[in-house]
Formats: structure tokens, sequence, C-alpha cells
């Protein structure tokens, strides 16, 4: 890991970075889906955030670098249903990883990713999942890089209206 980068737990004081960051992502998704999300200012209150931070059930990173907010990665701790067809698997499902954009490219998303995966080793899960839409080629090739494959196709046939 770049010897300028911090991770450690967010906070209820990162909200503002993180809130900036949700911003950016769902207007990404938005523009690549509008038949799906709706066009909205904050689609993470406070209240969900510090919920989120507070909880054992998600893991709230943050990145800096040379002690600035870089990006963020949040994830939440799974388990598998009992179900008679199901193995039970522990597992972190991401639910946002977010680098802010003069920090892209430079290792904070790679570290925010890597840290996870140690943390999912300690906790002997036994694997991260995560969903990435198509349009996203970016994030798409990020997971890629990092080892992510292709679990499952989730295909749609659009309806016309």
């Amino acid at each position: 890991m770049n010897a300028d980068i911090t991770i450690r737990e967010l906070t209820a004081e990162d909200y503002s970075e993180v809130s900036q960051g949700y911003q950016r992502l769902h207007k990404l998704h938005v523009e690549g889906r509008a038949d799906i999300y709706k066009d909205m200012e904050q689609p993470l209150s406070l209240e969900e955030y510090v919920s989120m931070v507070q909880s054992r059930e998600y893991i709230t990173l943050a990145a800096e670098s040379k002690e600035m907010f870089a990006g963020f990665l949040i994830a939440q701790r799974r388990t598998t249903p009992e179900n008679p067809m199901l193995q039970r698997n522990t597992y972190f499902y991401i639910d946002a990883l977010y680098v802010s954009g003069s920090y892209r490219r430079r290792g904070i998303g790679r570290a925010l990713y890597t840290y996870l995966s140690g943390l999912a080793e300690e906790e002997k899960c036994s694997r991260i999942d995560l969903k990435v839409w198509d349009f996203n080629k970016d994030a798409v090739s990020f997971y890629k890089n990092m080892g992510f494959q292709m679990q499952c196709y989730n295909m749609e046939k659009r309806i016309k209206k």
C-alpha cells in the first residue's frame, strides 16, 4: 500500500464528504439508468449514515492521502439464510466504494479494497460480493483488476411502453 494512504473507520464527522460521494455515485446511476433511479439531491441521509457507522453490521472505511479525505468504502456483513439448498456462507457485500476525482488512479480504491479483503480473511468470510452496472465501465475494470469475476448474469429485456 502507498505510504501516503491511511485507512481508518468512518466517523459521523465524515458525513459531508461521504454524502458528496454518494451524490456523485447516485448521479452516475441516474445517468446510466434513469428508468430505475430517481434524480435526488441527497441519496444518503445523515440518520442513515450515522446508523451505518455505528452498526456492527457495516464496515465503514475512509481513505486519507496526506491527511486529506480521499475516498470511502461501505460494506455489509452478511450470512446466507438457513436453507436446505444452500451452503451457509458469511461474506461481505460492498454497498459503495468511492474515490474523489483528484485522487483517482493513485491507489486509493485498491487500498480500501485491500483493507476490506484483509478483514474478510480475519473474519473467515468465504467471499466479497458486489453489484456493478454494465454502464459503469471504470468500476467493472477496477473490480476485475482486483480479482473479481462474474458470479451470475442478471439479465433483463426492456418492454416498450
